[in-house]
């Protein structure tokens, strides 16, 4: 599975501000640049070029400290309805991974959530050096699963990182914060009921 905006919810809107405030960038601009930037960032890139990227120019003082800890907090708010059906897969016993973009930083904080303990692996875009929908990152994660892709679930909000698992013949869903995806993953992972 997915992380970002299906484990957790989207960012939300006061987590950006509040970044946005910091850096001094107004919050359309600032959406803007991050997300520009940040497809290096979770290859890999460090922290502080991350956000100098974001802020044309190094972050001065204890900023960079600042807009890492916005950062990786904006990204940990659980959707309930994820970690239910979750909880229901793990209790049957199916073995569950993570594979995310991620940067180190919020990698890091993931390996230490008590939520995601369960998971038998914890695959991140900056430690595999690849980020979705690049099929090197998907053939990375099935080479630590040791499963054929044809074994394998993938689910994951964004459309071409669906497109791109399917191409590898992995089956995958495009999540959607409703019931009748939250059925279909839970029939693909355990069988009808």
């Amino acid at each position: 599975m997915d992380f970002g905006e299906v484990i957790s919810v989207a960012q939300h809107e006061s987590d950006v501000r509040s970044m946005a405030l910091a850096a001094g960038v107004p919050p359309a601009e600032f959406t803007t640049r991050y997300w520009e930037c940040r497809r290096d960032y979770d290859c890999g890139l460090s922290a502080l070029g991350f956000w100098t990227d974001v802020l044309d120019g190094p972050p001065g003082g204890q900023l960079l400290a600042h807009l890492v800890e916005r950062d990786v907090a904006s990204w940990l708010h659980l959707n309930p309805a994820t970690m239910q059906l979750l909880g229901r897969v793990h209790a049957a016993g199916v073995p569950t991974s993570l594979l995310s973009n991620a940067p180190r930083e919020l990698a890091r904080e993931l390996d230490r959530h008590p939520a995601l303990t369960t998971f038998a692996h914890r695959l991140f875009s900056a430690d595999l050096g690849v980020a979705k929908p690049d099929p090197a990152a998907y053939l990375k994660a099935l080479a630590v699963l040791g499963e054929d892709p044809a074994d394998v679930v993938f689910v994951d909000d964004r459309a071409e990182n669906v497109a791109a698992a399917a191409a590898l013949g992995i089956r995958a869903i495009r999540f959607e914060e409703t019931a009748d995806c939250l059925t279909t993953i839970e029939r693909a992972v355990l069988g009808p009921a």
